[in-house]
């Protein structure tokens, strides 16, 4: 078995240990000197005060620094380093830095704002998690308290932070089918993507290897997967409410709303009994007539109220016993005139489900013109008395319902004259006006009806409190081992509990909520192998380039050894002892002379070491997406600052499930931070997908820096104009100075050269 003989000895496993460093001189160069000793290499000179501030400002805040800040360090009268530490404590300070820094922590649970998948709805209120984040960041909340509340926030009073269990991407309830074996299947999924975010995000395992076997690599079977999976069996997707930010402001809206719907129901069942309309106006209607045995039974819809395509989201028929047997898992088999979904088979089983999803923004069913209809046909024949239909964006004012017998012939049993006929009336019925309703009142009529649906979403909304797309639990479902992760294949029972390597957890009986907090308690251990290297690898990754592991989320056997083991178990260390600060340890690697060194190449260091994974200088590389385009709006002044709340949008609302289409125009709010835009699963922004920018359908623990197109993106635009100039200050001129004054001096390419 692969796990069973693995190596527990790996270092990754082993308990940190910290080295001796010299008194004389910073922790980090120390370690990082000793390695190049070995090759006979030695640290790069200091690089200048601008190159140091540029660099500094850039990876804490991800904006260039201002004129103003640049001519205040360069007039400082203190040593470099000394000046430079103090522009450190500045950046750590801004808010600026809470929303860079958080940016990098997304990335790594590949969080976003839609569930992925071919549905790719969205998670309208998912966005509190984000602004957790980056207030977590920029308080500097112990990093052990930051792993506690992302797994038991509800225990520690930090409901947003439980964004973090369901971040990745999901399955939408029955979207695969609603029978026993899809319906498993799609919990194990769920379950599965839980276990990767917190496995690969906070310990850097690739436990969900293990889901089908034993790990073919690491010392994790595959008990010790579904030990975990017990850990969160208590979980679900969803919206769930916020505690603390109530007021009375918004307790307060609340009898104000309830009396809104009530006077526009009022208005509504007036205008209904004025004009004797035979249709319900409210979005769930029913029809009751003599139970029947049919074979297959038909809705066709000829008008709507509003004038609109007609369109409903789902359809039940009803036995005498109260038994709903239009069910896709009975067997019922739909079809219609039309769809709103390309993938018509599979999403036909949505309307005969036997489930409402209002979070869909698309009706199952929709005619793009004329007279619609929507039939099912049953595996053998029913008795039916009523059916249940439930309303589109369209209410039907002219439909009627047929049954067919065993003679082939469609027998009317409802439709919009008659509540109630006869079985045994065969009339064709005239079609349905809304009589006497002109075109003004039933555009009248169409405006209430809106009305009265958004009155009561906003209800609705009050009256559930703030909410937010988190983690919400139950009593814990039982866990099984499953026989190649087939979960049709229970093999035996098993309790919480995690890989041996990493210790034990608490008895089969614990809660649900005490088996989440005593994970995150054992995770924060001080002595806790893993969660230190991790978290000091990954702030050592974006401030270098790579990591001192580079492969940041897999610290596994298949993984790479550390460069400078003893560095990184000294950062550890250090950063456990410093109280699981984050800044505190951005600040003792960016202020060591291995960070502040030039960039510089140098032929014999070169060749020997060639990518400067020994830090013989700083490695350069390329500003990622968000930087760039946060710093080309800042350096223009458009850069709007404005911080929390939904974010703004790249894409144009859809409709159905059409392809997200990106915006030509924005307005001010579209110039904010680009980690405030609305994040769409799996839909890179196209420019912006050229600089590697992740779409969140996979963690990022590390981006690609690809070069080519970058480049040809610039060039594309600002860059094409500047393509034949020659040296810095004549690039100044022709791209900042001469489009605006038409004449270029000293002072002005100055000011330019030192903004960009």
């Amino acid at each position: 078995m692969g796990a069973l003989a693995a190596d527990k000895t790996h270092w990754s496993f082993q308990p940190v240990k910290r080295a001796e460093t010299a008194t004389d001189i910073h922790p980090v160069d120390f370690f990082v000197r000793k390695k190049l000793g070995e090759k006979g290499l030695q640290l790069s000179p200091m690089a200048d005060r601008h190159v140091l501030l540029r660099r500094v400002t850039l990876d804490l805040t991800g904006l260039p620094p201002t004129v103003k800040e640049q001519e205040n360090f360069r007039a400082d009268k203190r040593t470099t380093a000394k000046a430079f530490a103090m522009v450190v404590d500045r950046l750590l300070a801004s808010p600026r830095y809470g929303e860079r820094w958080a940016q990098h922590w997304l990335d790594v649970i590949r969080w976003a704002e839609t569930v992925g998948f071919e549905t790719n709805i969205e998670r309208p209120v998912a966005w509190h998690y984000r602004d957790w984040v980056i207030a977590a960041f920029n308080r500097d909340l112990p990093y052990d308290q930051f792993i506690r509340d992302q797994l038991a926030g509800d225990m520690t009073g930090a409901d947003a932070a439980l964004g973090f269990l369901v971040s990745g991407p999901a399955l939408q309830p029955g979207q695969i089918g609603r029978d026993e074996e899809a319906m498993r299947s799609a919990r194990q999924d769920e379950l599965d993507e839980v276990i990767r975010t917190v496995s690969q995000g906070m310990l850097g395992l690739t436990i969900g290897c293990a889901r089908c076997h034993d790990h073919k690599f690491d010392p994790i079977l595959q008990k010790d997967y579904y030990g975990m999976q017990a850990v969160f069996a208590g979980l679900r997707y969803g919206n769930r409410r916020l505690r603390g930010i109530e007021n009375d402001d918004w307790t307060a809206k609340v009898p104000a709303a309830r009396a809104k719907v009530q006077q526009l129901h009022a208005e509504l069942e007036a205008m209904r009994k004025k004009h004797k309309l035979r249709v319900p106006l409210l979005s769930v209607q029913t029809e009751t007539f003599k139970p029947v045995l049919v074979n297959s039974i038909r809705m066709k819809i000829a008008a709507t109220i509003n004038g609109r395509a007609a369109s409903i989201y789902e359809f039940e028929a009803w036995t005498p016993e109260k038994k709903n047997v239009a069910l896709a898992s009975t067997g019922a088999v739909p079809s219609a005139s039309s769809f709103a979904l390309a993938n018509q088979t599979r999403h036909f089983e949505n309307l005969t489900d036997g489930s409402v999803d209002r979070r869909q923004s698309f009706p199952w069913v929709s005619a793009s013109g004329g007279p619609a209809w929507f039939r099912i046909d049953f595996p053998k024949p029913v008795t039916l008395q009523s059916v249940t239909w439930h309303n589109g964006s369209s209410i039907p004012a002219d439909y009627i319902i047929e049954v067919m017998r065993s003679d082939d012939v469609w027998q009317t049993v409802a439709h919009t004259m008659d509540r109630q006929p006869r079985i045994d009336d065969t009339r064709a019925p005239d079609k349905v006006k809304l009589n006497g309703l002109d075109a003004a009142q039933v555009k009248t009529l169409t405006a209430q009806i809106s009305q009265l649906r958004a009155a009561q979403a906003e209800l609705n909304r009050l009256s559930a409190g703030p909410q937010t797309f988190a983690a919400s639990f139950k009593e814990p479902d039982t866990t099984w081992l499953l026989r190649r992760g087939d979960p049709m294949q229970r093999l035996e029972e098993l309790s919480p509990s995690i890989p041996d390597m990493l210790g034990k957890l608490q008895p089969k009986d614990a809660t649900e909520p005490a088996r989440r907090l005593a994970l995150a308690r054992h995770l924060t251990r001080p002595d806790h192998p893993l969660a230190a290297r991790v978290l000091v690898n990954r702030v050592w990754q974006k401030h270098f380039g790579a990591g001192l592991v580079d492969t940041p989320s897999d610290f596994g056997k298949m993984g790479n050894a550390p460069t400078h083991p003893q560095l990184l178990d000294w950062l550890a260390s250090e950063f456990v002892r410093q109280g699981w600060s984050i800044k505190k340890l951005h600040r003792l690697i960016v202020t060591s002379r291995t960070y502040m060194q030039t960039n510089r190449p140098n032929a014999q260091a070169t060749h020997i070491d060639a990518d400067a994974r020994l830090l013989w200088r700083y490695p350069p590389r390329r500003m990622e997406a968000e930087a760039i385009r946060d710093s080309m709006l800042f350096v223009a002044g458009k850069l709007n600052l404005k911080t929390g709340g939904r974010g703004f949008d790249f894409f144009n609302q859809r409709g159905g499930l059409s392809d997200y289409h990106p915006k030509e125009t924005f307005e001010a709010d579209g110039w904010r931070r680009m980690i405030y835009a609305h994040k769409i699963r799996m839909q890179a922004v196209d420019i912006f997908g050229a600089f590697d920018c992740p779409d969140a359908g996979q963690m990022k623990p590390r981006r690609t820096r690809s070069a080519k197109k970058p480049a040809c993106r610039l060039a594309n635009g600002l860059l094409s104009r500047l393509s034949d100039c020659t040296g810095v200050m004549e690039r100044v001129r022709r791209g900042f100075i001469w489009p605006a004054s038409g004449q270029s001096n000293a002072p002005k390419m100055s000011t330019a050269c030192m903004r960009i």
